[in-house]
């Protein structure tokens, strides 16, 4: 039986899912550019474009099912609403999964940009000390029910985007105007693995399909502040990968996994004031993405249990804060885990993998969608063949995202397997739930 669903209040206007969305899916790239170096060299640039193409066809395809059926869920929502229950607890079971990572990769990401300041952040243990504080300080902060405004958001990605736009004019003008300055070629040879990675490095734009349930006017504001926020990660992906190309800085950030924009800050600059100022907008950012993370689990395993998919103890709320703190407490432990590994790769290798598959699902969903469904506002290109409405996004966007699940398989097997056990818990309970209902 269908749970009855609670309408949210609906307040969130273009520039406030903008700010959810952009600091989410920024700080996947400013935590994975040094990995995707590290495997890409001197393709870098080429390397990060064609990693852009995910982001757009998800985006677009939670602008449509987004505007078309603005309830709070995401993913998870349409591909129950189109597919069915169990497809739709793998889209939500798998997005829980990447918002456990991105939990880890912004408490990760916080202590190495900070490094750049305080430069005994950078050895263990006390990286990973700063990086456990603060996934717990957020997770007792959201238990309590503190919640960051949307002017918050705003103010955050404004510092972000100013400090990235100070590395970005900055850097170009630096490279510009040396004297005794060789051009290095950048390599269109593209390598499997870098773009295995790149290929998942954009992922984040979940958040606005979660919060479609609270954007006012969703027909305008969900599809507005998708488009925008791929525009400007894709810009400002390539600009800053060119200037790390150009400066011949590839090489140095792939030294330094936990800060690489930190790291480029320095080799263009120095140590200073000016890297000081951008690494730690950055640091600010990566915050903000751990305290996304505990925010988007908790919602969605309480909307997944009240859907009678998930134990309804983890949807049980403080007796006096009326916050989720069972499913708080389980996300925070969980991306502990992969802190204490204090393994960048493992995080950044894992990352990213559930999302691909979770859009892939829901672009199975559009398709469904649009089988039956004339859309009155957003909507994407379709082929007609026959009878048949094929969205142009299936037809690109499914060839892609099994392309970057079987790279992933080909050349870094292990960093399935922690998706395929979460999986595997996933769907034991599921069959307890079914058993014990």
């Amino acid at each position: 039986m269908e749970s009855k669903r609670i309408a949210l209040r609906r307040v969130l206007k273009s520039m406030e899912l903008f700010a959810l969305g952009y600091s989410d899916v920024s700080s996947t790239y400013y935590f994975s550019m040094g990995v995707i170096a590290l495997y890409s060299g001197s393709s870098l640039p080429i390397v990060m474009l064609l990693g852009s193409i995910p982001l757009w066809i998800a985006g677009l395809t939670y602008a449509e099912l987004g505007s078309a059926m603005p309830e709070a869920g995401g993913a998870y929502y349409y591909v129950r609403q189109e597919l069915g229950r169990v497809p739709g607890f793998i889209a939500g079971w798998l997005l829980d999964f990447d918002q456990i990572l991105m939990i880890s990769y912004g408490a990760v990401g916080f202590s190495g940009y900070l490094s750049v300041l305080v430069e005994d952040l950078r050895a263990w243990p006390l990286n990973v000390i700063v990086s456990l504080l603060m996934i717990w300080v957020l997770a007792i902060i959201n238990i309590i029910g503190v919640k960051p405004s949307a002017r918050f958001n705003l103010a955050l990605v404004a510092i972000d985007l100013t400090g990235i736009l100070t590395l970005a004019t900055l850097g170009a003008y630096s490279i510009l105007h040396r004297v005794h300055y060789v051009s290095p070629s950048v390599s269109f040879a593209i390598p499997a693995i870098g773009l295995s990675y790149a290929l998942r490095g954009y992922t984040g734009i979940d958040v606005i399909a979660q919060s479609a349930g609270e954007a006012l006017l969703p027909g305008r504001s969900v599809p507005r502040s998708i488009v925008a926020i791929c525009t400007l990660s894709t810009a400002v992906a390539l600009i800053i990968s060119i200037i790390t190309s150009y400066a011949g800085l590839i090489p140095y950030i792939a030294e330094h996994l936990n800060d690489p924009l930190g790291a480029l800050a320095v080799g263009l600059f120095g140590h200073g004031l000016l890297s000081s100022y951008i690494s730690f907008s950055i640091a600010l950012v990566m915050l903000l993405s751990v305290n996304a993370g505990i925010v988007d689990y908790s919602r969605s395993i309480y909307s997944m249990s009240n859907d009678s998919l998930m134990p309804r103890q983890l949807a049980i709320v403080h007796p006096r804060f009326k916050t989720p703190y069972l499913s708080i407490i389980t996300a925070s432990s969980v991306a502990s885990l992969f802190v204490l590994s204090n393994d960048v790769e493992l995080i950044a290798g894992s990352y990213g993998i559930a999302s691909v598959i979770t859009y892939a699902l829901a672009v199975l969903a559009l398709i469904r969608f649009k089988a039956s469904n004339v859309a009155e506002g957003f909507s994407t290109p379709i082929l007609r063949v026959s009878n048949l409405r094929i969205p142009v996004l299936a037809l690109v966007g499914l060839p892609i995202f099994a392309m970057a699940i079987m790279l992933e398989v080909i050349y870094k097997p292990q960093y399935v397997l922690p998706v395929t056990l979460w999986l595997i818990v996933g769907f034991i309970i599921l069959l307890l739930m079914r058993n014990f209902k």
